[in-house]
């Protein structure tokens, strides 16, 4: 089983919206593969519900093209009832975790998704300033919960990571 799955949704030809594969690669270096499998896709798709299967907490990673740019975003996921729309190219997180249960009868312990509201989606290999200043919270973030994924304690002795405690770094 693995720890922490960490699925980045990205396009890195579209400004900001390659956020994710961004992260996800800087991400990849800091932890051991025993400690985080990383999988960077141009959206979350059908054949990402195995690897869910396997891991104790999934972080699902995506640039938002409806939030404040800069705006960092925490929240935990669900498995959803039956989606309407099965078997598409491009799938929601909740979808995945349901399809995950019904395919290999598991779904990890957490699930999060993190979002960062972009600025910029036009042609460009390029973050704008205001998505590159928020990556690094993203980071603390998402290496928080790779920690706590793997039996670490976080921040001050004796606490447990907690979804609140979390969505404060994004304050950072």
């Amino acid at each position: 089983m693995t720890p922490a799955l960490l699925l980045a949704c990205s396009n890195p030809l579209r400004g900001d919206d390659g956020l994710g594969g961004w992260l996800a690669m800087k991400v990849e270096g800091q932890f051991a593969r025993s400690h985080l499998e990383v999988m960077a896709s141009r959206q979350f798709t059908p054949e990402m519900a195995e690897p869910i299967s396997t891991a104790d907490t999934v972080i699902f990673l995506d640039c938002s093209a409806t939030a404040e740019p800069g705006q960092i975003s925490l929240q935990a996921v669900e498995a959803t009832s039956k989606p309407a729309r099965l078997m598409t190219h491009h799938m929601s997180q909740a979808a995945l975790l349901w399809m995950s249960q019904e395919l290999y009868g598991r779904i990890p312990r957490h699930a999060y998704l993190i979002t960062v509201g972009g600025e910029s989606f036009r042609r460009g290999e390029t973050l704008s300033d205001t998505v590159r200043a928020a990556a690094p919270a993203v980071l603390k973030m998402v290496g928080e919960l790779v920690r706590a994924a793997n039996g670490q304690r976080w921040n001050l002795p004796g606490s447990e990571l907690d979804l609140e405690e979390v969505t404060e770094l994004a304050s950072v």
